[in-house]
């Protein structure tokens, strides 16, 4: 096996899961961390500034949770990607190469369905 092969399983493999990975992030809002920048502190999982003090926090703190779901993402689907490239690679040509770009064009349209209450305010 070369290092070519390995890489590119892993590679093939990151992209899609990391896409299915954010979107269940956002939906299910898992955050590894939660960034509050006008106070500058990085609090560890997910919280919301009514959870902390009363609901007029989250105009004066707001929470940043995009950074969180994306670390969340992306860990998952690193663990997933070396599982996957550590796998002998004959099983592989059973996969469609086409759901490389499939998966991450569904997961941007169900972005976008997720993020639409934000917008009607």
């Amino acid at each position: 096996m070369t290092s070519f092969d390995w890489f590119r399983r892993f590679a093939f493999t990151f992209g899609p899961t990391f896409a299915v990975l954010y979107v269940i992030a956002i939906a299910k809002d898992l955050a590894l961390f939660t960034v509050l920048p006008s106070l500058g502190i990085v609090l560890a999982g997910t919280h919301h500034t009514g959870d902390v003090a009363d609901a007029a926090m989250g105009f004066l703190a707001p929470a940043m949770y995009w950074y969180g779901w994306a670390a969340t993402a992306a860990f998952g689907a690193l663990m997933i990607g070396l599982v996957v490239a550590s796998l002998p690679g004959c099983s592989a040509r059973y996969v469609w190469p086409g759901w490389v770009w499939v998966i991450p064009a569904l997961a941007m349209v169900a972005c976008v369905y997720l993020t639409l209450p934000w917008f009607r305010l």
